[in-house]
């Protein structure tokens, strides 16, 4: 089975931030292996790139307390080799930040756009408040007018602009429906994939494959794609 990447994302043109965090993240939960080499380069590249400008936390009770949570799971999946224990945990502790940092950007992005919302909201009672008045002035200015045989330019100029006036408002109403309903699917949509918390058993298991750091008889992590076959290597365990 080929990797499973639902993003469509170009992992190649991507660097590790608070912004691209979600998209990486949902990139590597929803990995199905075995993967393409050019993605568990890709993969590789992007992780490592940045870990290696990542700085170091101070070390605080709960930045150890954390180590020492996930030092456990790492040890439970058997990672033997210590050096690749320890820059799994490093990368965790990363991936850690970030989630940080985006969920802080992901309430604020909420809080906008709820915001957003709001003043629609208003503006479209507004607009649907004044073109109702408009529209009372403008049949109480044209019963005027048509109870005035003589009636002169000026109360059928007030009656024209009174109704011109109430169209305008309540031509507005439809794009603003339409932008409330822009605004609702913005807002599902970074609900519906905002990452909440993250499964750290599952991105130890993935990234201990995708790594390398991690060797299952049987899981195949990648295979080299057919054009590029070698005769009786047609297919590569990692």
């Amino acid at each position: 089975m080929k990797a499973n990447i639902t993003t469509g994302a170009d992992l190649s043109t991507l660097h590790l931030s608070p912004e691209t965090f979600e998209t990486v993240y949902h990139t590597i939960a929803g990995l199905r292996f075995p993967m393409d080499v050019a993605q568990v380069l890709e993969l590789r590249y992007l992780i490592n790139h940045g870990l290696d400008s990542f700085p170091e936390p101070a070390a605080t009770p709960d930045y150890r307390e954390f180590r020492d949570a996930l030092q456990g799971v790492i040890d439970s999946i058997g990672i033997e080799n210590k050096r690749h224990g320890e820059r799994l945990l490093r990368i965790l502790v990363m991936m850690r930040d970030l989630h940080y940092h985006y969920s802080i950007k992901s309430r604020d992005a909420e809080a906008s756009l709820r915001a957003d919302m709001a003043t629609n909201r208003r503006q479209r009672t507004q607009s649907l408040r004044y073109g109702l008045l408009f529209v009372s002035g403008a049949i109480l200015a044209g019963m005027f007018w048509l109870g005035l045989p003589a009636a002169g330019w000026p109360i059928k100029l007030l009656t024209a602009g009174l109704a011109i006036l109430s169209w305008l408002y309540f031509r507005s109403l439809p794009d603003l429906d339409r932008e409330l309903g822009t605004l609702e699917t913005r807002l599902n949509d970074l609900r519906r994939r905002r990452v909440k918390s993250i499964h750290w058993r599952q991105l130890v298991q993935k990234l201990a494959l995708v790594l390398g750091y991690k060797h299952d008889s049987n899981v195949e992590v990648f295979r080299i794609d057919s054009d590029f076959d070698l005769p009786g290597r047609s297919r590569l365990h990692h």
